[in-house]
């Protein structure tokens, strides 16, 4: 198995790839009409969190997913409404991005039925445990701040019942630690993006910005 920094580093190579494709791809209007894009809300996961226990303690129970400004998730934030905010900011980033990459996008709301043509993208948070293990992140208590990474799938809505992007795992020793244990579909081809640590809203949306071109340079693929 490689080691973390080789597989950082392999991801990274990719991007720069998606990067350099999306950037001939984004030059080129698409034919009318536009592909419609359908952006649903990605999976995130908020840890359960016992009541206050003083100041100290409450700034310790509320980390976030990643570095807010300088608090640790921003003053008088609950891990709910955190998650709500970190779903809807990369949703709304990521459909204007779309939009400016020449696709009709669109989000939908969680539960409602998929139409039946277009494309959507849909994806999940996780992070990376000890054992090199795919975990869904948390916002909340033992959420951690490192190996961010999130799987994002872009699929036809011509064919055939879209599969899971990914499956629960059961594991003996996975019951004690934060975020559920879960496996990438393999029928489902989802890139992964890393979220790098610093300031949320700008990783968002750099984050949001990478997704978008390997969406659009992918429907240009297709185009051809």
């Amino acid at each position: 198995m490689l080691p973390r920094f080789l597989q950082l580093s392999m991801i990274a190579a990719c991007l720069s790839a998606v990067s350099a494709l999306s950037v001939a791809a984004d030059s080129a209007p698409f034919a009318a009409p536009a592909p419609i894009v359908y952006v649903s809300d990605f999976d995130l996961d908020v840890a359960n969190v016992t009541p206050d226990s003083g100041p100290g303690e409450r700034l310790r129970r509320l980390r976030g997913l990643l570095p807010s400004g300088p608090g640790p998730m921003g003053k008088d934030k609950n891990p709910q409404d955190h998650a709500k905010d970190i779903v809807n900011e990369m949703a709304d980033a990521l459909t204007a991005d779309l939009k400016k990459g020449g696709a009709d996008a669109r989000r939908i709301a969680p539960g409602q039925p998929s139409p039946a043509m277009g494309w959507q993208v849909r994806g999940v948070f996780l992070n990376v445990d000890d054992g090199n293990r795919l975990r869904r992140a948390m916002v909340g208590l033992g959420a951690g701040q490192n190996n961010i990474q999130v799987a994002v799938s872009c699929d036809s809505l011509g064919s055939a019942d879209l599969p899971p992007l990914y499956q629960a795992v059961e594991q003996a020793d996975s019951k004690s630690k934060p975020g559920a244990v879960i496996k990438l579909n393999p029928y489902v081809i989802a890139a992964k993006f890393v979220m790098a640590s610093g300031d949320e809203k700008k990783t968002i949306k750099k984050t949001a910005q990478e997704i978008s071109d390997a969406v659009i340079a992918k429907l240009h693929g297709v185009a051809q």
